[in-house]
């Protein structure tokens, strides 16, 4: 039993260590590798110059673009027609069929 319960506590140091690593940083200019986004460059060309040449394609970009943003944009469009929730289905026998 105790093997499995250190298994389990490895697997949650790992998982923790992992998702800490995912974002770091508040700087303008993020690099996001294969192990996470590291935001840590005030210019662009400083992120570029930090690419290494790996396997895994690694790309900078600006923190907005990283990490996203709310509230900004047009709402988005519903597609399909409007329903009228507060109207009753239509039924057949009101469509002369």
């Amino acid at each position: 039993m105790k093997p499995l319960a250190a298994t389990i506590a490895m697997a949650a140091l790992w998982a923790m260590a992992q998702g800490a690593a995912a974002q770091t940083g508040t700087a303008p200019f993020c690099l996001q590798t294969n192990i996470g986004t590291r935001c840590i460059f005030s210019t662009m060309g400083e992120c570029e110059a930090a690419k290494g040449r790996t396997t895994w394609p690694e790309q900078c970009m600006t923190r907005t673009d990283a990490h996203g943003t709310t509230g900004l944009g047009e709402r988005p469009r519903p597609s399909g027609p409007p329903s009228y929730p507060d109207l009753p289905p239509v039924k057949p026998e009101d469509l002369g069929r």
